[in-house]
């Protein structure tokens, strides 16, 4: 392999350890700029000259420039594709006390001490960490709403993450540590390791057991002949459905659309959806059967 296959694998960045890696010398390496076949990115770190200037480049750059390091936090969110972090600024996680070279312009860096080898992975030939650790990280640097909407997004595409995110913050999770309450609250209101709507179901329906009212059925399918949606938890005979909205709110505009959509749907057959969130039927249980019995008869 010669530095160009190298650095195109790596969006146009090498470094010069790569280079003495590949059998260049440090007087050649230094050949390679003065010809500007090379171009001064980062200490110890070069790009191919002529290659446009990316975000993917800039972060290789900053990996690059600090051995061991990984994108992490929002640069990992937006490595991995995570709603709102398609600006995401350069930001790097490195073990503390590592020894590193002077940190790169316009990035931040990250130390810890609980690095795991689960915790390392690669995105598009960057190292980044995982998905379970940029999840667990994000609450220390953006608004408990947004890392909120990046869990949720995860959560679609696998429903077992937030088990394994509950997992690493209880690993990880200390006095003092950023962003240990605001997570602690996500999981919270998720079910702590279970999908918020089974979670949800499950705290509700026992609720619902406790009270009068009516024994409701879960997951009920509804159709109009052209539509159909399901209902987490309804009593078809009187048209009255009951839904949790942890969810639904975080899922981006096409969700957003579609929820229009299906509520048009579910008024047009007469239905009454009473929508209540994790953290009223846990803890304002009272007010929450007092709604449902204005609609249900009880025993």
């Amino acid at each position: 392999m010669d530095l160009y296959d190298l650095a195109a694998r790596q969006h146009s960045a090498i470094s010069r350890t790569q280079l003495r890696e590949l059998g260049h010398t440090d007087r050649h390496v230094d050949h390679l700029v003065a010809s500007r076949r090379l171009e001064r990115a980062a200490p110890g770190v070069f790009t191919l000259r002529g290659a446009r200037p990316t975000w993917r480049q800039r972060l290789t750059v900053a990996t690059l420039s600090i051995p061991g390091s990984m994108a992490s936090h929002r640069a990992a969110g937006g490595l991995r594709g995570l709603e709102g972090f398609e600006r995401a600024p350069v930001e790097l996680l490195v073990e503390r006390g590592a020894k590193r070279r002077r940190r790169p312009r316009h990035a931040i860096v990250h130390e810890t001490l609980d690095l795991a080898a689960s915790d390392i992975d690669e995105v598009d030939g960057i190292p980044c960490t995982s998905l379970v650790r940029t999840l667990v990280d994000l609450p220390a640097v953006v608004h408990e709403l947004k890392a909120g909407i990046a869990l949720d997004q995860a959560m679609r595409s696998d429903p077992d993450v937030l088990r394994r995110v509950a997992q690493r913050h209880r690993e990880v999770a200390r006095r003092g540590r950023g962003g240990t309450v605001a997570l602690r609250a996500l999981l919270a209101e998720r079910g702590e390791g279970h999908l918020v709507d089974s979670g949800f179901e499950r705290r509700a329906l026992r609720l619902i057991r406790s009270s009068m009212l009516p024994v409701p059925v879960t997951q009920h399918h509804v159709t109009d002949g052209i539509d159909q949606c399901w209902l987490d938890i309804a009593w078809p005979d009187h048209l009255v459905a009951m839904e949790c909205d942890s969810l639904r709110h975080h899922m981006g505009e096409r969700a957003f659309r579609w929820e229009r959509r299906r509520r048009r749907l579910l008024v047009g057959l007469g239905w009454t959806v009473l929508e209540f969130t994790y953290r009223e039927v846990t803890e304002q249980a009272p007010m929450v059967l007092r709604d449902l019995a204005r609609h249900l008869p009880t025993a």
